[in-house]
């Protein structure tokens, strides 16, 4: 895969300037605005394993936001395990105001903490695991483009179990990307906050669609 380029793409585009600065205006909108870049982040990365010459998708601002519904819905579903535990460390530190006496909710305490942190380490654990089979689901949602796509479990772990080394690898650039977005961030005086979403967003389409080239079959030929 090719760091440098998920970096440098945008720039081969005629259109880069109107397309990212839509990006950072769309990021605004509540919820919607989620949904549309994420619809956006997928399109591109389709089109960047079907060899497209300018991958960078143009903001079709309905069809993006149908695809990022369903993208929204197969990650939610995908988090359900992680908001139960979330509840149940919640309920866990409500056990000590059931106590009879100091005693008994010490103790209820002491437990309710350990509880939490099993809890919060399996929920790490979990969400781990999660974003992988995800990914691996993003990856097959390309030509399988139906929310059933994500619930198929066992296809997305074998197609990551088959190709570990290829989704280490993009993962190791998904989270070099962040860690250089956020310094170009932090350096910019939070000015560069504004683009840190668009930012990662095109930067992460380019992974997953080298992603699906290397693990997904062959390519479409783009039109001439």
């Amino acid at each position: 895969m090719d760091f440098a380029k998920a970096l440098t793409y945008p720039f081969e585009d005629d259109d880069w300037l109107k397309k990212v600065g839509l990006a950072v205006l769309i990021q605004f909108i509540p919820i919607i605005g989620q949904m549309v870049i994420q619809g956006w982040t997928f399109e591109t990365s389709k089109n960047v394993r079907n060899n497209e010459p300018t991958p960078m998708v143009n903001w079709q601002f309905g069809e993006l936001l149908g695809r990022g519904f369903i993208l929204f819905i197969a990650s939610f579903i995908y988090q359900i395990p992680t908001i139960l535990f979330a509840c149940g460390i919640s309920f866990v530190f409500v056990l000590p105001a059931f106590a009879g006496s100091e005693d008994a909710a010490a103790a209820l305490a002491g437990t309710a903490s350990l509880i939490a942190i099993c809890c919060s380490c399996l929920i790490v654990i979990y969400a781990i695991a999660a974003q992988l089979v995800y990914i691996a689901g993003w990856v097959r949602f390309i030509d399988q483009p139906e929310l059933s796509t994500f619930l198929q479990f066992g296809d997305n772990i074998a197609l990551f179990r088959e190709n570990i080394g290829d989704f280490g690898q993009a993962i190791l650039f998904l989270i070099g990307g962040g860690i250089l977005g956020s310094i170009v961030a932090s350096l910019t005086a939070g000015l560069g906050s504004l683009l840190l979403q668009p930012f990662l967003a095109y930067f992460s389409a380019h992974i997953f669609g080298q992603l699906a080239q290397k693990v997904g079959g062959t390519p479409a030929v783009p039109a001439v």
